[in-house]
């Protein structure tokens, strides 16, 4: 939305095409067999829509096609004569990109995850270790036997013919650009990082002191590929025992939650603080010492990091995708071995008998820029004009 802004704000006519999964009592309009409803967010205008069947998990969540919404797509880029098409993800918007295709309506892709590669979207196998290419789909049959072989095939295909008639692709990170390019040597990506709002950041102005105890923090969804158990069990450690840990967030897995729950609560400094909004971010970075970022996936370049930095906030982060491309050791945070939860323990105690590191830290982050949304904006204007 902060991109729609930005664009919006230099003059173009911009129109946000999403999936809702609200209430049905929520939408006002039908076509076929879906819903939808039109509103104004931010004065951003939205179109959100539904299906009046649910069409199962494969087509939400996994396939590039959904013939349910092929006329609703249809009428919409119809009705709106878009001169571009901007695709932010693919999941649930797939049928969009076949109408753009067939209309002849350029498109770009701002790939934010491995959806076009895998179709579970973040390359990690049934066995909860990382995946590092589908490999035409062959590594799916030994890496994700559950998966049909069939629709993998016919899906990567899909996949293929949709990044190569995009007119650009886009990638934040330089890491998940290569990991499409391993995968698609024919295509080309360009890279443009994330850039931030900063309007509701405030900016972390602890200065430490020796023997000063620290807060850490966790803000992000609640899954497995997140590593928030790494983090939880670097805390349980008897080496650390004054710090405390505060986790922000969400998410659906009940049995992964419920098992972080009970394995938090062995010590009393874990707190769990809930859902938090973008309008809490400044709120939150500012009164805690460090954020943590624990992923065990191929991560593209958590967002959350950016927000951090913005704020003068250290991070301690794993050694996994794009984000060593934001992360130096030692400079503006600190990095440790994906899923080391020893390795992350000595970090943690590192800081926490010498708080005052964290003070050279944060001079670093103070002197250099944090790339801003109108500067990420900048780039996809050129980019829409070219």
């Amino acid at each position: 939305m902060n991109l729609s802004s930005q664009i919006k704000t230099n003059g173009h006519e911009v129109k946000v095409i999403t999936h809702s999964f609200r209430p049905d009592s929520y939408f006002d309009q039908t076509y076929g067999h879906i819903m939808y409803r039109e509103f104004h967010y931010k004065d951003i205008p939205i179109i959100a829509y539904k299906h009046m069947n649910n069409p199962g998990p494969q087509v939400l969540y996994q396939s590039l096609e959904d013939t349910g919404l092929t006329g609703f797509a249809d009428m919409i880029l119809q009705k709106e004569q878009p001169d571009l098409v901007h695709v932010a993800h693919p999941i649930r918007m797939s049928e969009f990109i076949h109408v753009s295709i067939k209309r002849n309506i350029p498109y770009i892709i701002t790939l934010t995850d491995y959806f076009l590669i895998c179709p579970k979207g973040i390359l990690m196998t049934s066995a909860g270790v990382p995946c590092f290419g589908a490999e035409q789909g062959e590594a799916c049959k030994t890496s994700c036997p559950e998966l049909n072989t069939d629709f993998v095939k016919y899906r990567y295909n899909q996949s293929k013919n949709i990044l190569l008639s995009a007119k650009k692709l886009i990638a934040p990170s330089f890491y998940l650009a290569s990991i499409f390019k391993k995968e698609y040597p024919e295509i080309s990506i360009e890279v443009i990082p994330y850039g931030v709002d900063q309007e509701n950041f405030i900016q972390n102005k602890t200065v430490y002191r020796k023997h000063q105890h620290l807060t850490f923090c966790y803000a992000g969804s609640h899954y497995t590929h997140k590593g928030l158990h790494v983090l939880t069990e670097a805390f349980l450690s008897s080496k650390i025992n004054k710090s405390k840990l505060k986790i922000y967030g969400s998410g659906k897995d009940s049995f992964y939650n419920d098992q972080l729950r009970k394995s938090a609560s062995k010590n009393k400094n874990i707190e769990f603080c809930g859902v938090y909004s973008e309008t809490d971010i400044g709120h939150i970075f500012s009164s805690v010492d460090v954020l943590i970022v624990p992923s065990i996936w191929h991560e593209n370049c958590p967002f959350v990091i950016y927000e951090a930095l913005a704020c003068g906030l250290p991070v301690i982060a794993s050694d996994v995708g794009g984000i060593t491309e934001i992360i130096d050791h030692g400079r503006n945070g600190f990095i440790f071995p994906r899923g080391n939860s020893e390795k992350l323990t000595k970090l943690i105690k590192k800081l926490n008998h010498h708080p005052m590191i964290l003070n050279k830290i944060k001079k670093k982050i103070s002197e250099e820029k944090v790339r801003t949304i109108e500067e990420e904006a900048h780039q996809y204007l050129a980019l829409y004009r070219s």
